[in-house]
């Protein structure tokens, strides 16, 4: 299957996406479901996206450590509303009671047990996506690995000549 990197390719990808999201409406979907019928090499990419969607919504989630999930709730929202909120104008305001305060306050670095029990949790987060990873590799060539032999038995079967029939009609 050769893949081409212009726009109707893109669109052709953009189209099973959006039917797989059931964003088509009921003309283009029979629009898509004809093209289908005509083109092999779309059909094919069809049933694989719907496959791929299925075994992605079949992978079991797992809860990460509670330690893990305590240090993550600690890491601060990266989303930060307008500076111009009647709260933020509080805070410029105690700006420079802070500033003598941080001044006044040296800062400590961690000590060696914090940093041990820090690598300690990342080690465990690793090996968590380690795992997470090698389940979603496996089940993603299970998949692929069936699809493939899929393909290459069809088409050895569809090599092979058919007998000819009484045939009407060319």
């Amino acid at each position: 299957m050769t893949h081409d990197t212009t726009g109707p390719s893109d669109d052709r990808e953009a189209r099973i996406n959006a039917l797989l999201d059931g964003e088509l409406g009921l003309s283009e979907t029979e629009a898509l479901k004809t093209a289908a019928g005509d083109d092999r090499e779309l059909a094919r990419a069809i049933i694989d996206a719907y496959r791929l969607q299925q075994a992605l919504e079949g992978l079991r989630i797992e809860r990460a450590p509670a330690r893990l999930r305590r240090t993550l709730r600690r890491i601060p929202a990266r989303h930060r509303p307008p500076l111009l909120q009647p709260r933020w104008l509080a805070a410029f305001a105690a700006v420079p009671l802070v500033v003598a305060l941080v001044i006044s306050l040296q800062p400590t670095p961690p000590s060696a047990a914090e940093l041990e029990r820090a690598q300690r949790e990342l080690a465990i987060a690793f090996h968590y996506l380690g795992q997470v990873s090698d389940r979603a590799r496996n089940r993603i060539q299970h998949e692929v690995g069936s699809e493939l032999s899929d393909a290459v038995a069809g088409s050895v079967v569809n090599s092979i000549p058919k007998p000819k029939s009484k045939e009407t009609h060319a």
